[in-house]
């Protein structure tokens, strides 16, 4: 297998991708920004005291809201044109990423797990680390046999 491939990641499909790879912290520290709300609100309505209540309230606003401000304060800080072209290359060997600035590759055991979620292909090698690849950036044909090969090796999940 050998398949090139080269695109450059929009400011809005950064902010997509990272919402789909940190999904799970996402919806955790929203839903428990959710619950403190809530428990805060009973506290206010039942309580005497309102102090209790009030900082249960700002800190589930703090928990709900902060994901999305610091994903998108982060875009906002890169600048328009803080992505550029990207050249991947899938071989029999692993995958190898290039900037106008970098080179670096990976082989395929490096790899913790390999999914397609939300219009991305997610290539994961820690909990918190990955390579994200717009689903758009890849051919019917290069999805297609991208997706085999990875199977065959038991690498999709």
């Amino acid at each position: 297998m050998h398949i090139t491939v080269t695109y450059t990641l929009t400011a809005d499909e950064a902010l997509r991708g990272a919402r789909t790879f940190k999904r799970i912290w996402y919806q955790v520290s929203v839903g428990a920004g959710v619950g403190l709300m809530l428990l805060g609100a009973y506290s206010l309505a039942t309580g005497s005291q309102r102090v209790p209540g009030l900082f249960l309230v700002l800190n589930g606003l703090l928990f709900a809201g902060l994901p999305e401000a610091v994903l998108r304060l982060a875009r906002r800080r890169r600048g328009a044109d803080a992505y550029t072209p990207v050249e991947v290359v899938f071989d029999d060997e692993g995958l190898t990423l290039r900037t106008e600035a970098s080179e670096g590759g990976l082989p395929w055991s490096d790899f913790e797990k390999i999914q397609r979620q939300s219009g991305f292909w997610i290539f994961r090698t820690g909990p918190s680390r990955a390579v994200l690849l717009p689903e758009r950036a890849l051919e019917a044909a290069a999805s297609a046999e991208l997706e085999t090969f990875l199977r065959a090796r038991k690498l999709l999940q």
